[in-house]
């Protein structure tokens, strides 16, 4: 199982083994540099006095042993030294019959084998005294050393490997009560999913918090959905139940008048315009990933020829400079329906002009259609919005137009206003925020 607290630990020790290893390890190499250099500049100050030792007599140089440290007389003491000074010759009496290596450089502090399995540090240097080169080399055994070092590499390694196992147990306890709220959060959306529950709690880490609010997000538009799908059965259901009855009594009749047809078409009619706002409602659906932004350069000139051309030459529509316009956050044909509907609709009243604007901020999209036509009282502005109501039979259309535009508007949750235009007709501002971004 990919586990994330497996993965953080194993990397963890995997970290801290390699630390304890390093630290001990370059640790007790420090430590023992340190102390061969400390030692060597001892066995200077050893060898400076074996130089003082030598004396002048009747045959030449001596050394007397009276001024030599007592450590060099007791054998395999682990202090050695061999003075030359011409065709003489002395050596420390605890070097017994052995020989003392000599180190080929003397500032290198190679340790050099010897007697009963000792390891030396020695030291080698030459001198001149009272005309005569004398050559004294002084040695320490360094084993005892190599075992205490040895002993406090097992002991650092132990404590290391205590403080690896102590951060281990400590990481997985904060690893828990990290981990934490995905545990709560993933009991809430198990609550969610058997209905206990709407949304998840948002009181959660800060990095968490983004997770939570898309979730909470796609509750909501599941909500939204789920609500729009019953609202859209029921006013089907609703809007198809008194022409179906009305049909179905003027079937049972035998044979039809004109009056009969007339009324029995009418009838026909509504059903086919229930019909077509349920399909167009369907259609519409900005839950769906986007597939393909709006972009105003490249759609809004073909959209607006199209309209115009539909309309004839006594209407001009009118918009801002398109160039260097950024596509719009919202989908392609979502946009093309709505602005297509706003557009038709400012043409049919329209005695000369529509105008088109609008503007981008943080907010969303602000959208304003204007025409010169005979506008709509405030009374009726409400009123219109109600689908299929024409405020003027004459008009062609089923009145679908604005109602459609107010279904896009409220699946977007935005926001549909009817205003007089400076124009002198309708003015209609629609307010869409931007799609939710975590």
């Amino acid at each position: 199982m990919n586990s994330i607290s497996r993965r953080l630990g194993g990397g963890l020790l995997l970290v801290l083994l390699l630390t304890v290893t390093l630290v001990g390890q370059g640790a007790v190499w420090v430590f023992d540099r340190a102390l061969r250099d400390y030692l060597s500049s001892d066995l200077q100050r050893e060898a400076d006095a074996l130089l003082a030792a030598v004396t002048s007599g009747p045959q030449g140089l001596y050394l007397d042993t009276g001024r030599v440290s007592p450590d060099y007389m007791r054998l395999y003491s682990g202090r050695y030294f061999i003075v030359e000074a011409g065709p003489h010759r002395w050596r420390s009496r605890s070097l017994w019959d052995q020989r003392l290596p000599m180190p080929l450089d003397s500032a290198d502090h190679t340790l050099q084998p010897g007697p009963s399995g000792q390891q030396l540090l020695v030291r080698s240097e030459q001198f001149n005294k009272l005309g005569q080169s004398v050559e004294i080399s002084v040695a320490l055994d360094y084993q005892p050393l190599l075992e205490a070092f040895a002993r406090a590499r097992v002991w650092l390694w132990g404590l290391g490997g205590l403080a690896v196992l102590i951060s281990l147990a400590v990481q997985q306890l904060l690893l828990r009560k990290a981990l934490r709220p995905l545990r709560q959060a993933r009991q809430e959306l198990a609550e969610w999913q058997a209905g206990q529950r709407l949304q998840l709690s948002d009181q959660v880490p800060q990095e968490l918090l983004p997770l939570v609010q898309e979730v909470n997000h796609l509750g909501a538009q599941l909500e939204r959905i789920i609500q729009r799908a019953r609202k859209g059965v029921g006013d089907l259901s609703h809007g198809l139940k008194t022409p179906l009855a009305v049909v179905e009594r003027l079937l049972i009749k035998e044979v039809l008048d004109a009056g009969d047809r007339e009324v029995l078409h009418q009838q026909i009619e509504q059903i086919r315009r229930q019909l077509e706002r349920a399909l167009q409602r369907a259609r519409l659906a900005p839950e769906r990933q986007l597939t393909r932004r709006f972009s105003a350069a490249e759609d809004l000139p073909w959209l607006c020829t199209s309209v115009q051309q539909a309309h004839g030459e006594r209407v001009r529509i009118e918009h801002p400079d398109l160039q260097g316009e950024t596509p719009w956050p919202f989908e392609r044909e979502d946009m093309l329906e709505l602005l297509g509907n706003l557009l038709d609709n400012a043409c049919k009243w329209a005695r000369s002009r529509v105008r088109l604007e609008w503007q981008v901020t943080e907010q969303g999209l602000l959208l304003s259609v204007e025409d010169d036509g005979p506008g709509i009282s405030e009374a009726d502005r409400q009123r219109v919005l109600q689908r299929g109501v024409r405020l003027d039979e004459a008009v062609t259309g089923h009145g679908l137009g604005l109602d459609i535009v107010g279904d896009l508007v409220e699946v977007y949750n935005g926001d549909l206003q009817l205003q007089k235009s400076p124009l002198g007709g309708l003015a209609v501002q629609v307010h869409l925020p931007f799609p939710h971004q975590p």
